[in-house]
């Protein structure tokens, strides 16, 4: 409840923001002006870089399980729109819940993947935004702004390293803190916290590492290539470099507890890192327009065409039943895999 009241309160101060600044005809006028051309183009970048994320996602599960990328990938577009229209980000548990019902997986496994994936998201995001902020054609009246992020950047790269530098001593300690007596006997919770380890090795792991973080970089780079098209689509006159830019803080903005489909957050954050580059705030609103349109709508209408898909796929009715499954994992039994198909 706390988190969907937080959730109103910063999307009632986005959209009253916008409110305030945006001509709504000129708005209007330049969406309609837009190529179709370029935002096909995006659509299709959109498509690819799922793809890609769903590669990385298989390789972050155990390698003995018989999922398929090809179901992930229907799980994946299913729990981004129960995350569109959903509060409180109900589509990742609903992820959480019909992955760990596919043969071979167990919550454990499916939590580490979903960790992970926040962590080469982040890093990747990070990297990209430390590699072309120098070329950022930032106006002198923002530079403090730029070099703010610079040093809250430094100070987390300080913060890996020392962890990496004390990471035995950071195990023992871990180990040092014992479960309650009752904890430690129940065998389901031992299962899963097993399975989360395991999950987790598979970043590091030699075998895996190079084709995680190649994967990420592909996703990633297809996010880019949408906002680039995208200001492409819209005449906007900005070097790749500033796409880059709207990708890391839109994406750090969907952090924010905010409504569902992020309305008003993404708009704000999108707008505002445009604002520094000449672009007029009409124009920038519509660019906010075209790439939530595009970020959300077509994985929204293809995760609701796998859900309706019938018996050869995942339905509403078996994603439900995963849900309140999920929600009474604590009965000992493990869930039973074939139920959905």
């Amino acid at each position: 409840m706390r988190r969907f009241l937080l959730g109103f309160v910063f999307t009632a101060a986005s959209v009253a923001l916008l409110f305030r600044v945006i001509d709504w005809s000129t708005t209007a006028a330049t969406l309609r002006s837009a190529d179709p051309t370029f935002i096909a183009l995006a659509v299709t970048c959109l498509v690819l870089s799922l793809g890609a994320k769903t590669v990385r996602w298989r390789l972050l599960l155990p390698a003995e399980s018989a999922v398929t990328t090809p179901r992930l990938y229907r799980i994946l577009h299913i729990s981004f729109l129960l995350n569109n229209v959903l509060p409180a980000r109900l589509g990742d548990v609903a992820r959480v819940a019909m992955t760990s019902r596919q043969p071979g997986l167990r919550f454990g496994h499916v939590l580490s993947s979903m960790l992970t994936e926040r962590v080469t998201d982040f890093v990747t995001l990070v990297s990209c935004f430390v590699l072309v902020s120098p070329f950022l054609p930032i106006p002198d009246a923002y530079l403090d702004w730029l070099h703010l992020a610079w040093f809250t950047i430094a100070g987390m790269a300080l913060v890996a390293v020392v962890a990496v530098v004390l990471r035995h001593q950071l195990a023992r300690l871990g180990r040092g803190l014992a479960l309650p007596a009752r904890l430690a006997r129940h065998n389901r919770l031992t299962e899963e916290a097993r399975s989360f380890q395991d999950g987790w090795r598979q970043l590091f792991s030699r075998k895996h590492l190079v084709r995680i973080w190649g994967w990420s970089g592909m996703a990633w780079a297809g996010a880019f290539a949408i906002n680039y098209l995208l200001m492409r689509a819209l005449r906007i006159d900005a070097p790749v470099t500033v796409a880059v830019l709207l990708t890391c803080t839109t994406n750090l903005a969907m952090l924010l507890p905010s409504s569902p489909g992020y309305l008003g957050v993404f708009h704000a954050a999108a707008m505002l890192s445009l604002r520094p580059f000449d672009v007029g705030n009409s124009t920038a609103f519509a660019f906010a327009i075209l790439a939530h349109l595009v970020n959300v709508l077509p994985v929204s209408l293809i995760g609701a065409a796998f859900l309706l898909a019938g018996r050869d796929t995942l339905n509403l009715r078996g994603a439900r039943q995963a849900m309140a499954e999920s929600g009474s994992a604590g009965d000992g039994k493990p869930p039973d895999s074939a139920a959905i198909a």
